[in-house]
Formats: structure tokens, sequence, C-alpha cells
């Protein structure tokens, strides 16, 4: 007797192999039998006629790291079938930390990522102790986590633009490997984000050694997404070819119109690396808009020494400044490209705005009303860039050693705000684009979001639907999936998630969400 049987679904295995009609059966948190033998019987009987049955969709980009440990209710990965999310993205991570930085990184993480710490007072330095925190709440999904090299740095360095000293490096190499050893998946830059922008080659080939001894992953923000990204391609192929880590392309994209029309050429020369033997993947969202903070307009020298002193500079605004930040407005599109989301309660009549409509509200040029908002929120303040091709986005998306990644949020739903709709529509969005572009086989979209991003973590027991693995599974409806959030309202659920297994245990059955909680934090199998 099986404790559940998926009956009579179109199984997906994260393969790229056929689909085929059968019956799922669950035992004990595990997959024991996939079989064409309709007597199979088990405590619960699932009818997935007309659905496919997949594993659980892997969210390998996400910033969700605080929502384990915070008390709103985490739904927005759930509800898009994910049960699996890697946090620790684009070089900011909660860890490490110690007793004379902590409180400085606390800061730096909240004024970075959008969901920031409830409880900023925890005693939390390392992955030991996030786990033990982790631990003593109900997850709704299971998380993992990579170290970001922007914390790592200001653990170590602090928040200056100057290069490590060879005691320092060598400081950050051993917090490195221990936090590796501890079962962090990997380290992630952010080379838009001080201070992880303000490393240089060396540092990057010494760290990605560790990494690469540690059998992890090297994710990278790159340098520049628009006017240089091909530079910045070739930076991080040069750190991948002098250490041999592999080497995960975050959120591959072309920002702003110069650049579009580009992306057969840059995905010809990752390509050709890959060919020369560079182990290179990357990972997409699939919209046609980005997300970061405001700050992301503010040329990098300008944050040396911190938010603080960035602040100060922004107070004086001095001509050289206000120009870096007027040709960052006008490479991402253009004022009216530019959107507030939020202002996290300093500006509250601003969200949802545009830099051009909140110019003529202050009477100021773009650049003086970024400043402007800049020095009243503290540098707080999300934001929507509208500055990407959807010729660009489906050519990438075609290419299959690129995986699908949110770059959002572990949501409650009960926000008084809009974030990116990422955060809650990126699968659903995706499998919708496939359908309606049919850009790929059902088979080969399917392990774009499984067994591709498995492969890239080293997960040997999840991401494919195979006799012995966790029973992490999503059933869906392909013809109906849809997602139904916009950049107007994006609080909302998409269409056509009908059950979420976590480890055998519904989170999702007939589209409701249950209260099952046995998510847990996942650690790298060294």
């Amino acid at each position: 007797m099986y404790d559940f049987v998926l009956k009579n679904g179109l199984v997906v295995d994260g393969r790229r192999n056929l689909p085929y009609k059968a019956n799922l059966c669950i035992k004990d948190g595990r997959i024991v039998d996939i079989t064409k033998d309709s007597s199979v019987i088990g405590n619960e009987i699932i009818n997935c006629e007309g659905k496919v049955i997949s594993p659980g969709f892997i969210d390998l980009h996400t910033h969700s790291d605080a929502c384990p440990l915070n008390s709103k209710e985490t739904e927005s990965m759930l509800n898009q079938g994910v049960t699996l999310e890697i946090g620790g993205n684009c070089g900011i991570s909660l860890i490490p930390s110690n007793e004379s930085n902590r409180a400085e990184i606390r800061e730096f993480f909240s004024r970075t990522i959008e969901i920031p710490l409830e409880d900023p007072s925890f005693k939390m330095d390392n992955m030991r102790d996030y786990l033990e925190i982790a631990n003593k709440h109900a997850l709704s999904i299971n998380a993992g986590i990579l170290i970001g090299h922007g914390t790592l740095r200001a653990c170590v360095v602090g928040f200056d633009d100057r290069e490590p000293t060879y005691e320092e490096l060598d400081k950050m190499k051993n917090i490195l490997h221990q936090e590796l050893q501890n079962g962090a998946f990997g380290m992630s830059l952010g080379l838009i984000y001080p201070p992880s922008s303000y490393g240089k080659l060396h540092e990057f080939v010494e760290l990605s050694k560790v990494i690469k001894k540690n059998n992890g992953i090297l994710t990278v923000h790159l340098r520049n997404e628009s006017n240089l990204v091909f530079e910045a391609i070739d930076e991080m192929i040069k750190v991948t070819e002098l250490s041999g880590v592999h080497l995960h392309i975050s959120h591959l994209k072309l920002i702003g119109k110069p650049q579009w029309g580009n992306s057969k050429k840059l995905l010809d020369n990752i390509e050709a690396a890959r060919q020369r033997g560079c182990n290179i993947t990357c990972d997409q969202y699939p919209y046609e808009a980005t997300s970061t903070g405001l700050s992301a307009l503010v040329p990098g020298w300008a944050h040396d020494g911190g938010n603080s002193k960035m602040i100060e500079r922004l107070k004086t605004k001095d001509f050289r400044l206000l120009m870096d930040i007027a040709t960052e407005i006008d490479r991402r599109g253009g004022a009216r490209c530019v959107g507030v989301s939020s202002t996290h309660g300093h500006i509250p009549e601003i969200d949802g705005k545009n830099i051009e409509e909140i110019s003529k509200m202050y009477n100021l040029s773009p650049e003086e009303t970024v400043v402007e908002v800049l020095i009243k929120c503290r540098g707080e303040i999300s934001a929507i860039y509208y500055s990407l091709s959807l010729d660009d986005v489906l050519n990438i998306m075609k290419e299959m050693y690129i995986s699908i990644g949110s770059d959002g949020y572990n949501f409650s739903y009960d926000l008084d705000y809009n974030p990116h709709p990422r955060s809650f529509g990126t699968f659903p969005r995706f499998l919708q684009m496939v359908r309606e572009n049919k850009l790929m086989s059902l088979e080969d979209a399917i392990y774009k979001i499984t067994g591709l991003p498995a492969q890239i973590i080293r997960l040997a027991d999840r991401g494919v639907l195979k006799v012995g693995n966790v029973a992490d599974i999503t059933v869906f409806d392909f013809n109906e999936i849809k997602d139904m959030s916009t950049f107007l309202h994006s609080p909302v659920k998409p269409l056509g998630i009908n059950h979420v297994f976590i480890a055998g245990v519904p989170a999702i059955l007939h589209g409701t969400k249950t209260s099952n909680k046995i998510g847990k934090i996942l650690l790298k199998n060294n």
C-alpha cells in the first residue's frame, strides 16, 4: 500500500526523455514506483488525467535568504510549483559575519535586498548558525544557500574600494572553504554591487580555486549587462579558464536598446568558451523588465565606504556624479523606463511611478530626481527597469544549458506594494511562453527547470523522477498554466498548478495550499 498514487498522468521525468502516461507511487517521502499497472493502490489516489507529473521546479536564483527566518507566510514560490530555491545570489548573503561587523553586514543586506531580516539581533555568522535558526521555523519549501562575495569581502576587507592584502585574501579563502564544507552550494559574485564590484581578477581566481576544490559553483551577476556586456563575459570566462571552476552566469540578458539583437553573438561567445572546455551554465527570467535597487544607477566609485558615504556624496550633487547617473538612466532606456516599485514607506506617493513622472512632480532633471529620492529614502528604494527585448529573451530561452531563475523572493501575498512579477509567476510564465511560442518540446522545457538545475548544483536525488529519489513533485496542466501577475498588480497566484509534493507530503492539493510545511535547508553534499 503506497501513501499516494498519482494516477494516469503524463510523466515528464526531467531527463529530456519522451513523456509517457503512467502512475507514480509515493511512500515514506520517496518515489517507489513509476508504472503503467492500473491496479496499483494507495492510501490516497489522485487522478492526474490530462495533467503533467513533473519533478518539483528548482529556482537557482533567488534572494529569499531571510524568508525562512521571518514570521510572514512564504507562498509565492510554492504556488508556482517551486520545491527548492537557492538564495545568496548576486554577491549578497546574510552570512558570513562576526561580532565586529555583524550590524554593518545586516544593514548592507537590508539596504540591497527587498525582504530584510525581521530580527537583526540574531547571532548568525555562518552556515551552522543559519541552519540552526532556520530549523526552528516551519518552511514551505526547501532552500539552499550561496555565500555572497560582497558579504564575504565586507566581513574581511570592509566596504572600501581596494584590493585585499595577502593576509585578507587568505582569510577570505579560509572562511569560504569552511562555509562550503558546512553546506553552502558555492559563492556568488555581484559585480555591479559594492563591495563585490571592487574585486578584481586575481581575487576571483583565488576564491574560485577554493570553490572548485569543494565541488561548488561560482555564480555571477556580470559587471555589465549593457554596453560592456561582452567584456564582462570575457572577464568571467578568464576566471573559469584560470581556476577550472563551474561558472554560472545569472539572469543572462542584454540591457538597453543599443544592445538589442545581439543575443546570438552573446550566446556564440559563451558557446565558444564551452567548446574550449569551460564549464559554463546560465539562468534567465522570462520577463522584459529587470529589477534591482534604484541605487544601481549610482556609479560604483560613489559607493566606496558603504551606504552612508554614498548618501554624503549624493548630497553634494557633484557634476560628475550627476552625469554618471544620467548616463546609466539612458543606458537602461531612459527615465520613462525606470519605475519605482517601493520606497518601503519613505515616500509612498511615488510608489508605482516612473522617474520621468517623479521628475515632473519635483521639477527636477531625472538624475537630480534620483539623487533626491535616494537621499530621502537612505538608499532603500526598489526599482523596475523596462529595458529588455522580447526577441532576445526568447532567443536566450531556447538554449539547453540555460535554466530558469526568478531573481525573486518567496513572498507572502499580503503586500501593500507591487514587486516585480517574477516573484509570483516566473515558472508558469516560462511554460506559458514555451507553449505560446512553440519554443521547444515539453520534455526540454521541464528539463530546464528540474533536471538541469539539479545537475548544476550537484543534487543526486532530486530534479528527476526515478525510483528512489525524494518525492519533490509538481503536477500541472500544461494547457492552462499561466502567469497572472502584472507590473501593476503582482501579488497574484498563477493558474494551472494542481498539486505540489515536498518529500512526499502534499503542500498543494487540488490547487489549494495545505497546512503541511516540511521544507528544509538543503546542504551541499561534499
